[in-house]
């Protein structure tokens, strides 16, 4: 597999400092057919665009068995996430307001308008609050730029079920957040960092190739406050821990745009069976048809929750592949041109 690097320039903060995004691109040597799609895809809060390699691998694995599906995939950080975070440091210093989620949507939107994917089949891939990103790019189109959207665990929902229900909801928020501002954020060296990691929840759950690029991709080189060389996280804490207030009636947004493409693209949602992050209500808020968001499939993976793509990635891959096979054949976008 062929990785190349890059550094997007971006829409400014909300605090009108410029910004810029780091991006990936994956290719497989002899397989990159003219006429397949190009994926996008968005990660998790608090967690970055190496993530989805071990997944991009199993996908390319299983594309190659066959007529391959796939022309080339592409992975960003968040402006506050992972290397982006590292670029935009002195724009986002102390302002935990600077890059929102339709800050990132912007970047794509961009992006997609850009000459690198000019011409291409897109579909968009995310996870968690990434899902957010990815239906929030929608809205800066006439006409959705994607041939398909496959949405993992998605974290979205409307200002009615936020009223209805936040005395269930906040508790589950406020868990996150307080899980955030009291850990460990500091460690000698990378091999430390791996070693904690895999001996402590969640991480001792996730697949080992991904604790790894975490532990590579996650972290970066510092110094403690003695002037001794450490490993920080990417991400800047204040980012991650507020991510769910700074974000909440964004989120309201997202929800409405798979209403208003439901019908007009594919749109398939993948949910792990185990409900240990997002309560049951912002599910069925994702699907419910009686609000018009009728979505193409539904797909509950057994033994696993909402970090489905950290714990799993081969069945990510595997559970993707088979959407995209689905796609290929249902997207009016791409039957037009076959």
């Amino acid at each position: 597999m062929n990785i190349e690097s890059f550094v997007l320039d971006s829409p400014p903060a909300a605090n009108g400092e410029d910004l810029r995004m780091a991006a990936k691109r994956y290719t497989y040597e002899g397989q990159s057919p003219r006429d397949a799609i190009t994926l996008l895809m968005f990660h998790a809060m608090g967690q970055h665009k190496e993530q989805w390699e071990a997944t991009i691998e199993k996908l390319y694995t299983l594309q190659s068995r066959s007529a391959s599906r796939i022309r080339e995939v592409w992975t960003f950080d968040w402006q506050s996430h992972g290397e982006s975070a590292v670029l935009n440091e002195e724009a986002l210093k102390g302002d935990e307001k600077a890059a929102p989620l339709d800050c990132w949507a912007a970047a794509i939107a961009s992006f997609i308008k850009s000459d690198f994917v000019k011409g291409h089949r897109l579909v968009g891939v995310g996870h968690s609050s990434g899902t957010v990103g990815l239906m929030l790019s929608t809205r800066l189109f006439e006409k959705c730029p994607y041939a398909g959207l496959i949405l993992i665990e998605p974290s979205m929902m409307d200002e009615q079920i936020w009223d209805a229900n936040r005395e269930e909801i906040q508790p589950a928020f406020d868990m996150v957040t307080n899980a955030v501002m009291h850990r460990r954020d500091g460690w000698p060296s990378r091999e430390a960092a791996h070693k904690y990691f895999m001996a402590r929840f969640p991480w001792n759950t996730w697949d080992p190739r991904v604790v790894a690029s975490f532990s590579e991709h996650g972290l970066r080189d510092s110094t403690d406050k003695d002037g001794k060389p450490c490993v920080v996280r990417k991400c800047p804490m204040i980012h991650e821990a507020s991510a769910f207030q700074v974000n909440l009636k964004i989120t309201w947004d997202a929800a409405a745009q798979v209403a208003k493409l439901s019908g007009v693209v594919p749109i398939h949602v993948v949910y792990g069976e185990n409900i240990d992050m997002m309560p049951q209500v912002i599910r069925d808020g994702v699907i419910d048809k009686t609000k018009g968001r009728i979505v193409d499939s539904v797909t509950t993976v057994p033994d696993v929750g909402h970090t489905i793509v950290q714990e799993l990635p081969d069945v990510v891959g595997s559970t993707i592949s088979q959407l995209l096979d689905v796609i290929f054949t249902t997207s009016p976008e791409i039957r037009s041109h076959l």
